[in-house]
């Protein structure tokens, strides 16, 4: 993708000497209370900066890039004094959010600042940005409408709880760079009359697989269905997002992860070298990454974990499936270059040095302890019909009582509880409720475990399942289920807020649900494969308060 160029420029009615951006707003406006001084924009944009680039978005992905972006703020910076009234605003200047805007100003006394951004059509997006009571104020401001004219209103408070100064300024923001068919989902109301979690809604990967070298684009989306945040990304898809502080991390491809500030910077990049990540990272206990990764260099793919250092970027592989699998693996039947014999799509803490991992091919939940030094299996969820004669028979957990096992599953994650005894904890989880397996001829019809599912990309439901796993009786039970919109792949669940968010990533359908699993509301969209994930962030602590 090539995004227009990159060195900063300005509108004609503001002018510059050198570097420095002078009489950026009147002061003629008039604010809601008369002791505070406050500013309205004279012109549409007047006293935002742009940035003119030609660079494609390899080039925006480089520290050394990112780094000449930042000199070059530094230097505005230092050129003269900023003010609420009189502020350093640049549009996207990082080339990381299409729509945002980098603030800068100080303030006599410490303040906290909140804004509210209105456009036609629009519900008000109001937020407090993060970092507290502050003299100095850098910010991002988040949730500006693509293409349409903005009016931002910006307040600061001082720790009494009284407006200190407020400014109000008017920003047509830039067109998309991806798909604008997606810039407003429909929403539809459910029966539940429960409030919404608060948070983003947040769509990652709308992309088939990592040999997709076309852009993408992680897409932030308010309670009303609105984008607020384009997000580009060199290729494949972003798996999640992980925040660490005032650090959030994704990956920019199937090779590379970069953790980025508040302001939306790259400040480091992580090279997969040898391995390509795939469908999971997540933040481990060793100051690392733990990356769902395929080695290059060998004949599988989709079957080994990685550790990313988040100090110097060594990557380290830490488990191959093939020798904690060692007898199943070498008892399949195969001819193909690239064997996806177990195709891992999700990972979990449940401890320091302990994983709890969804295999899709196999519709396999697997337990690994020792991971960093000596990592063993010490379970299995999945069918003992499946298993049985393959010598792993022994590790399988005992069923609890009759329901169809998971099938196909996404996105499996570990909950624990103060009402549970030592031992048990719950597994939550997408159940695609997709029998289907490429790499062993296995008839899923005859496996007395399943009834009533599905083969491929065709089926009536899929399910939000939570499991109680009992290790000391070496038990798991289902106990809760929910039906949901039939996707055959990808998909995601996530407990947020009390709340329940399921996607059904084929069927570009996003619900949430409120803690009885009444529907709030569906959001519904379109792209060209599906949406991957759907998670709900808060954004607290990096973007917003």
């Amino acid at each position: 993708m090539k995004v227009k160029s990159r060195h900063f420029s300005i509108i004609p009615c503001i002018f510059l000497s050198g570097w420095m951006l002078s009489a950026c707003f009147s002061s003629n406006g008039t604010s809601e209370d008369a002791s505070t001084p406050s500013g309205t924009s004279e012109a549409e944009n007047q006293g935002i900066l742009t940035l003119d680039f030609e660079e494609d978005i390899d080039t925006i992905y480089t520290l050394e890039y990112q780094s000449d972006i930042s000199d070059q703020i530094e230097d505005l910076k230092s050129e003269r004094e900023y003010t609420l009234e009189d502020p350093l605003i640049i549009a996207d200047p990082y080339g990381t959010n299409t729509t945002g805007l980098y603030l800068y100003f100080t303030t006599d006394t410490p303040t906290l600042l909140s804004y509210t951004i209105s456009a036609d059509g629009c519900e008000d997006f109001t937020q407090t940005a993060a970092g507290g009571y502050e003299i100095e104020h850098e910010h991002q401001i988040i949730g500006v409408i693509a293409g349409t004219k903005n009016t931002i209103k910006l307040t600061t408070t001082d720790e009494s709880g009284a407006k200190t100064q407020t400014l109000t300024l008017s920003y047509t923001a830039p067109e998309l760079l991806g798909d604008s068919e997606n810039a407003q989902l429909t929403v539809t109301d459910g029966e539940s009359s429960e409030a919404l979690s608060d948070g983003l809604y947040t769509m990652l990967g709308n992309r088939s697989g990592e040999d997709n070298e076309q852009v993408d684009f992680i897409l932030v989306y308010d309670n009303n269905g609105t984008l607020r945040s384009e997000i580009p990304i060199k290729s494949y898809r972003s798996c999640r997002l992980l925040f660490d502080e005032d650090t959030m991390y994704y990956s920019t491809s199937a090779d590379e992860i970069a953790a980025l500030d508040a302001d939306s910077q790259i400040t480091a990049l992580y090279e997969m070298g040898d391995y390509k990540l795939h469908h999971d990272y997540i933040i481990g206990s060793q100051n690392d990454l733990l990356v769902l990764a395929t080695d290059t260099a060998s004949n599988t793919e989709e079957d080994r974990i990685v550790s990313v250092s988040l100090e110097d970027g060594l990557v380290t592989e830490l488990i191959d499936l093939a020798d904690l699998f060692e007898e199943y693996f070498h008892s399949i039947d195969y001819e193909e270059d690239e064997l996806d014999w177990m195709h891992i799509n999700s990972l979990c803490l449940a401890g320091d040095d302990t994983l709890i991992i969804s295999s899709r091919e196999t519709s396999s939940i697997i337990k690994i302890s020792g991971i960093y030094d000596n990592p063993s299996v010490d379970y299995l969820i999945s069918s003992d019909q499946f298993w049985e004669g393959t010598g792993y028979e022994n590790l399988l957990l005992s069923q609890s009582g009759d329901f169809t096992l998971q099938a196909g599953q996404h996105c499996v994650d570990y909950e624990t509880s103060d009402e549970l005894a030592q031992g048990q904890y719950y597994l939550t989880m997408y159940n695609n409720n997709n029998a289907t397996i490429s790499t062993r001829d296995y008839d899923y019809t005859t496996d007395d475990h399943y009834y009533g599912t599905y083969s491929g990309t065709e089926g009536d439901e899929s399910y939000y399942y939570k499991y109680l796993v009992d290790e000391n009786a070496g038990t798991f039970k289902l106990v809760e289920s929910l039906p949901v919109t039939y996707s055959g792949y990808v998909s995601s669940v996530q407990q947020t807020g009390g709340n329940l968010i399921i996607n059904s990533g084929s069927k570009f359908k996003t619900s949430e649900f409120d803690r009885n699993h009444n529907l709030i509301q569906t959001l519904t969209g379109s792209g060209e494969t599906w949406w991957y994930r759907v998670f709900k962030y808060t954004y607290s602590g990096y973007w917003f308060a």
